[in-house]
């Protein structure tokens, strides 16, 4: 068939390669525009169009890509279907109209749950025990379309979202061949979603991956483990916030990651300093029990342990956090 791929980050970069693997080059590949990253905010190509350059195939990065030019550069290439993953904004009805076959999304959940822009940061943030990948038609409404594989998979209680969206990937890979073989072989079946049961996951700003220590510390655990790696999960701390890369709930001194909880300690107002522990981290009282902060990352410095940034920065257990004021 004859391919046109939609995709961004790097998710969408294990499918893409398995299709040039597999002998399915897309005749394009669209994607979004160089951003700037890092400490010098040099303009960085996205993973997909890194991968494309790398595997030889013809990438372009439009401001639209429903722009009426746009539409006539897909639709001059007689496209059979499009394969859209991750890609980053909703294609119009006249773009889904232009391929033969139609327009085939890879959706990292378990469908109707977790519909948008962020569904790996929604299942952890919601404590799911388990997640997915779907295959769907796209439709005009968004992630509505009719389903054709699914497939579940655990959540680690311990994993961030960097680590599951790397293995929904990998089991997207999978589904997307499963997919294209079917259509292939006209045997592919789907079934309707029950819109009744739809959750939405919108786009993540940085603002949401602030942590507010009134929250208990169960719900600022899964916000740490949502937003890592992006956009990083923060402390609003004088004189400059605090990234904050790993944390837990109250655990027994230097138990494992995922041991059973000890005893959780005396009351303390939220935001002051529990313990410093060398293999606990830094503890910081909550609105319900206490969060460990194991590694974190402050502004512009290397990421290092808890225990490490508490004492370079002279904080004492019993002591309140430097909290930034909220802005009046």
């Amino acid at each position: 068939m004859r391919l046109v791929f939609y995709g961004t980050p790097e998710f969408a970069v294990p499918p893409l390669e398995r299709l040039v693997a597999a002998g399915r080059p897309p005749l394009l590949v669209v994607t979004r525009g160089d951003k700037p990253r890092g400490r010098g905010l040099a303009l960085t190509p996205s993973p997909v169009r890194a991968a494309a350059s790398a595997l030889g195939l013809p990438a372009v990065t439009p401001a639209r890509a429903s722009a009426p030019d746009e539409i006539e550069r897909v639709r001059a290439l007689v496209p059979d279907l499009l394969i859209v993953i991750a890609y980053g904004q909703i294609l119009s009805p006249e773009l889904l109209a232009v391929p033969r076959v139609g327009a085939l999304n890879v959706h990292f959940s378990l469908l109707p749950r977790h519909r948008g822009a962020a569904p790996v940061q929604a299942a952890i943030l919601a404590g799911d025990a388990e997640t997915g990948v779907a295959t769907m038609w796209m439709t005009e409404g968004l992630d509505e379309g009719p389903i054709f594989l699914e497939r579940a998979t655990p959540i680690d209680p311990e994993e961030n979202a960097g680590t599951l969206g790397a293995r929904l990937a990998a089991l997207g890979t999978e589904l997307l061949s499963e997919s294209l073989g079917l259509l292939e072989r006209g045997t592919a079946t789907w079934r309707e979603q029950d819109h009744a049961l739809a959750t939405y996951a919108p786009k993540i700003r940085t603002e949401d991956a602030r942590l507010d220590v009134e929250s208990s510390a169960a719900s600022l655990a899964r916000r740490v483990r949502a937003f890592t790696p992006d956009p990083g999960a923060w402390v609003d701390l004088e004189p400059d916030r605090l990234t904050v890369l790993e944390a837990t709930v109250n655990a027994a001194p230097g138990a494992p990651a995922g041991a059973p909880r000890g005893p959780d300690p005396l009351p303390t107002p939220p935001g002051s300093i529990v313990a410093i522990d060398r293999a606990r981290g830094l503890g910081i009282a909550c609105g319900d029990g206490t969060l460990w902060l194991r590694r974190v990352r402050p502004a512009g410095r290397k990421e290092m342990s808890g225990a490490d940034y508490a004492n370079g920065a002279r904080l004492r257990p019993g002591a309140p956090l430097p909290l930034r004021a909220a802005p009046a």
